[in-house]
């Protein structure tokens, strides 16, 4: 097999990769507090790392990639709403929920009072105070006030303040479903983060970038599909006047 045809290949499989990523990117970018995701690659050699001396290894082998992703976490731009249970945070930090996966980090700040009254996440998860409990709130008066600190006041009683926490190795968050993300591994650190009540984070995709990505990466696929075609169609001609029979 000729070794430029592997070269092509890994090209095709690494601008799919990409343009996975970015098509998720473009499919998130009105949700709510997303954070957009980027791609890595790492070139190595299988072969020679396994020290068989196999004679095609630094051809065959060379350029296979190993592709991964890699979440951008920076702020948002915050939108006001005028909504009393929207609340966004300004700076580094994650509110924390409860899920029946374990405690997962969010920056999405769309709250609803449950039934008991319990501050929710709007899939019905707990929102988390600092004592590592639900905070729960008068069903019967749904108006509450949130302090820059992340306090909760309803009325003249404190009711409880959020758990906003920030980690040392955001790179090691997992990311999850409903846009949040597993906090294990991460070690914890204080939450830099003020509470703004009635707004919310916006989506950190970037439309005209995401959407030049998107152009860029289908030339450079298509170009890699003509690479690996001509490579074939020689390799084709080359099989029929060699092999076949004269």
């Amino acid at each position: 097999m000729d070794p430029a045809y592997y070269v092509a290949a890994g090209s095709l499989k690494a601008r799919s990769f990409q343009l996975d990523v970015v098509s998720n990117n473009l499919a998130n970018m009105s949700t709510v507090a997303y954070k957009p995701e980027k791609s890595f690659f790492a070139i190595f050699n299988k072969a020679a790392q396994e020290g068989r001396g196999l004679p095609l290894s630094g051809y065959v082998n060379d350029g296979t990639v190993f592709a991964s992703r890699g979440t951008d976490f920076s702020q948002g731009t915050l939108k006001s709403t005028g909504r009393n249970m929207d609340v966004a945070l300004d700076g580094t930090g994650f509110f924390m929920v409860r899920t029946p996966q374990g405690d997962q980090a969010t920056r999405d700040g769309r709250f609803i009072l449950g039934k008991g009254g319990e501050l929710q996440a709007l899939d019905g998860s707990p929102v988390l105070g600092k004592n590592g409990q639900p905070i729960v709130l008068d069903p019967a008066d749904p108006t509450f006030n949130v302090l820059p600190d992340g306090t909760i006041n309803q009325g003249q009683e404190a009711k409880g303040q959020l758990d906003i926490r920030d980690f040392t190795q955001l790179d090691a968050l997992q990311r999850m479903g409903n846009n949040r993300f597993d906090p294990a591994g991460s070690p914890t650190k204080a939450g830099t983060a003020t509470v703004v009540q009635g707004s919310l984070e916006q989506s950190g995709v970037d439309m005209a970038t995401a959407m030049i990505d998107m152009i860029r990466l289908n030339r450079l696929f298509e170009m890699s599909m003509k690479v690996a075609s001509t490579i074939t169609n020689d390799l084709d001609s080359r099989s029929i006047s060699d092999v076949a029979p004269r």
